[in-house]
């Protein structure tokens, strides 16, 4: 039986009205028959005058949750993503996963199949109703996500949504959820208020006395270290950049999933920090989920570990025991700030500096001389990954920024421009660079976007979805398939436990090989893309300079390269 609806203002409009009087301005929508309301809202919002977030169909869930984490890298403001019920939900944990490790704010909703079997207005009206019916449908995110909830009423639309954005953009930052029943979506509602009321809860500097005792430590360090993984959304690299080399302290990026500073920065020391470790007497582990691999390294007894950030402790994580002996918690940026004032009060002596900064210069010229002549080789049939990463480097200019997931070697490469390089999240859950490069690009058509992934992370992409997107919403991204035929990290991690096994010895290591390799060039081809083939490392740079100007043109490019492992 279908119930008279009820007249003027509704809940959804409410939904949609506090999003975007929060902040959002884009709803990645992926619809189902919970969205009735959601769609009529819109239509009507000429006649109610209700500004809401542009609505946008991404025609996967995986894809609209990897795009609003990039869409917040590049902006700094979060999105809002809808699904269908249950079975959005699930194709969207993935993502949510990638979002909570690097404290990725997303509003994410999805519909709930109608509560009532019948007698209300949004009541059920398909089998599927029934069958999309879970006791607990935020349980599948309820560890993810750092709030969740279920609107009951229409007249919680509003403050619901309130709730959950302050919450999200709350330090540290995250996603959260909110599940969206029919009928309570087509309830009669006031009309949403034009400014939120709940402000997010922001983090300043560390406590003085804790700083103080940090800057002493540091203060009389003869191998201090400090070592980023997951810097800041911001528009610079201060106040890192300046403090490392005021008082030459050098700073290693370890599986940096965001850059904290310019790698022509002169104490950037690289990417692996075994070496520092083993030899510091004092660690700055600044924003770093994973700071070393215990298994290989292990600070000194003596050495004292300083943690800067939000959440020194992760207590997200079950278990994590990286030693801390000086806990700053408080915002990243302010710490590092707060830690500089003090060292400036007890700075050691100028000479102590100077040879410091020799011995870096020394190890970063070393360094130079030795990736320059691993680049040296790779450029022939299959091209080397580093390579590869070399001429996309030479390529770029100081607007091109890169979503990186298991593609380029970023050793190889320079990223000088503030937000110019992300890199896969912790958590690993693949189809992620593609995603969020498609979000960045979204996010800021200014910027020339490029995705580099290995294939098998562009199969977990859903590229047909992704390009279907980029050719909707006109988003020139450029997008790097690095074809190897191999689940490669698979391959190194059975290669690290059994290097004399049996699978190292195999001509073909069981549960690793892509063959058939598809022809993925096609596949970007048949979505109006420009793209490409590149077997041999000579063709490599003439072709990329094809695939930018057509980007330049504000048409999507990829390049399918072939490579080694």
């Amino acid at each position: 039986m279908k119930h008279i609806r009820p007249e003027g203002a509704f809940a959804a409009e409410a939904v949609l009205g506090r999003m975007k009087a929060a902040g959002i301005d884009v709803l990645l929508a992926n619809g189902g028959t919970d969205f009735p309301s959601i769609i009529e809202a819109y239509a009507r919002s000429p006649e109610s005058g209700i500004a809401m977030p542009e609505p946008l169909v991404i025609p996967h869930e995986g894809v609209a949750v990897g795009m609003a984490h990039g869409y917040y890298l590049a902006t700094g403001k979060p999105a809002a993503v809808m699904v269908h019920v249950n079975v959005g939900l699930a194709n969207s944990v993935m993502g949510l996963i990638n979002a909570a490790s690097e404290n990725v704010p997303i509003l994410m909703c999805s519909g709930r199949t109608p509560l009532t079997e019948s007698g209300r207005f949004g009541s059920r009206s398909s089998p599927i109703h029934w069958g999309q019916e879970m006791r607990d449908q935020a349980g599948m995110v309820r560890e993810i996500v750092k709030w969740d909830y279920e609107l009951r009423y229409a007249d919680q639309a509003g403050p619901a949504i309130d709730r959950a954005i302050s919450i999200a953009m709350s330090e540290p930052r995250g996603p959260v959820y909110v599940s969206l029943p029919r009928e309570a979506l087509a309830e009669a509602s006031a009309a949403p208020a034009s400014q939120p009321n709940l402000a997010p809860t922001t983090y300043g500097p560390p406590a003085g006395d804790l700083v103080a005792r940090a800057a002493d430590v540091l203060a009389q360090a003869h191998n201090p270290v400090i070592i980023t993984q997951s810097g800041e959304v911001s528009d610079g690299f201060e106040p890192l950049a300046g403090f490392a080399e005021r008082f030459a302290l050098p700073v290693v990026e370890f599986w940096a999933t965001r850059q904290s500073l310019p790698t022509s920065h002169p104490m950037h020391v690289g990417r692996e920090p075994t070496a520092w470790v083993r030899d510091a007497d004092v660690i700055v582990v600044a924003s770093a989920m994973v700071p070393w691999i215990a298994d290989h390294v292990q600070p000194s007894d003596t050495c004292t570990i300083i943690a800067v950030g939000p959440e020194p402790l992760y207590r997200a994580l079950p278990m994590r025991s990286f030693r801390i002996d000086i806990s700053l918690a408080g915002g990243l940026n302010a710490g590092i700030a707060a830690l500089d004032t003090a060292m400036r009060e007890r700075a050691p002596a100028a000479e102590d500096f100077a040879h410091r900064r020799a011995r870096i210069a020394a190890f970063r010229a070393e360094a130079d001389a030795a990736l320059q002549k691993r680049l040296s080789t790779g450029n022939g049939a299959p091209m080397s990954p580093g390579y590869v990463s070399k001429c996309l480097s030479d390529a770029a200019d100081q607007n091109t920024v890169f979503f990186n997931e298991l593609g380029v070697d970023p050793s190889a490469m320079q990223f000088d421009a503030p937000g110019s390089y992300f890199s896969t999240p912790l958590s690993g859950g693949l189809g992620w660079g593609l995603t969020a490069a498609l979000g960045a690009q979204l996010g800021n058509r200014a910027k020339q976007v490029v995705a580099t992934i290995g294939d098998g992370s562009y199969m977990f992409a859903n590229p047909v979805a992704c390009h279907q997107t980029a050719a909707a919403l006109k988003l020139p991204l450029l997008t790097v398939v690095f074809n190897n035929g191999i689940w490669n990290a698979v391959r190194r991690s059975t290669l690290y436990m059994y290097p004399d096994g049996k699978a190292a010895a195999a001509n073909v290591m069981p549960i690793t090989a892509l063959d058939p390799s598809p022809d993925y060039a096609a596949i970007a081809r048949a979505h109006g893309a420009h793209a490409e083939r590149v077997d041999d490392g000579a063709a490599l740079p003439a072709a990329i300079q094809r695939a930018l100007a057509e980007t330049r043109s504000g048409r999507q490019a990829l390049l399918e390269v072939i490579v080694g492992y």
